[in-house]
């Protein structure tokens, strides 16, 4: 059981709470600190997205939340460490399978242009050799027949040397096509091997990435301390943003929600990266944090 003079101190704190330290009464002013260079990114960006994360909580509010202020002793940092290597180690094998996909997609499309001249040709080739044939049966039967008469006269001997020497072209011709052909199927059976070691290397690939990247991962990025924000890692502009958005509604007091689609929500994945807004969940949290 409280004391009288317990009793009003807890009465005190109360009335504090309610009046004096009431959040969202005055802006919270920051300023920036450490900005690592091997973030690659100026401090007039980070500054400029700090801005745009503040307008999430500030236009639900319809209050001013955040001010900059370069004294300000409340700090926003850019912290390298191994989460940051992490990420770029990921952006590099998103890289490498971009590449092996569209090598195999270069593969997979030249071997279906291969495919399609290798058929026609096929195609066309045996036309000629059909007709070949057939000319060298009838040249085959009339030799035959003036064998049978003892010799052919001259005019008819001068057609069949003739008939011959087309013939003997005819089958050279028919033997270079053969070879093109030969030549296109193998470059298409060296295309088709080339494109199934790619997919074979790409979900591979693949499978590693998912297994270290692929899940959606807790808001560990951003730290708030309470008396400044480490931001340690992000892959771009969009993603730096809603990290700085998070962390600043922590600063304001909010804690984690439950739907996954709000800011607040302890992991990263289906907030809207590109234009984050508050959902109805982090507009009541933050109605009923400010007292609005």
């Amino acid at each position: 059981m409280l004391t009288n003079r317990e009793s009003f101190r807890e009465e005190f704190k109360q009335i504090r709470r309610q009046y004096i330290d009431k959040p969202c009464t005055q802006p919270i002013k920051y300023s920036i600190g450490t900005v690592d260079a091997r973030f690659d990114i100026t401090q007039a960006d980070f500054q400029k997205i700090i801005s745009q994360a503040e307008i999430v909580w500030e236009d639900p509010a319809k209050k001013n939340l955040f001010e900059y202020d370069s004294s300000a002793e409340f700090r926003i940092n850019l912290v390298y460490d191994d989460r940051q290597k992490t990420t770029e180690e990921a952006k590099e094998m998103e890289n490498q399978l971009n590449s092996l996909e569209l090598k195999h997609d270069e593969a997979t499309e030249e071997y279906d242009s291969l495919s399609v001249q290798s058929k026609k040709k096929i195609s066309d080739y045996n036309k000629v050799v059909d007709k070949y044939k057939d000319d060298l049966d009838d040249y085959n039967r009339e030799v035959r027949k003036w064998n049978q008469e003892g010799g052919a006269p001259e005019d008819e001997y001068e057609k069949l040397k003739e008939e011959k020497e087309n013939l003997d072209d005819a089958y050279r011709k028919l033997e270079k096509q053969r070879k093109e052909i030969n030549e296109l199927i193998n470059k298409a059976n060296s295309l088709a091997q080339k494109s199934n070691q790619t997919a074979q290397i790409y979900n591979s690939n693949l499978n590693t990435y998912k297994n270290k990247f692929g899940e959606s991962r807790e808001f560990d990025k951003g730290v708030y301390d309470g008396k400044s924000i480490n931001i340690y890692q992000f892959e771009a502009a969009a993603d730096l943003r809603l990290v700085v958005v998070h962390e600043l509604g922590h600063a304001l007091g909010l804690d984690h929600l439950s739907q996954p689609a709000s800011i607040m929500y302890y992991m990263m994945g289906e907030q809207d990266l590109e234009n984050p807004k508050a959902s109805n969940e982090d507009i009541l949290a933050l109605k009923q944090i400010c007292n609005l």
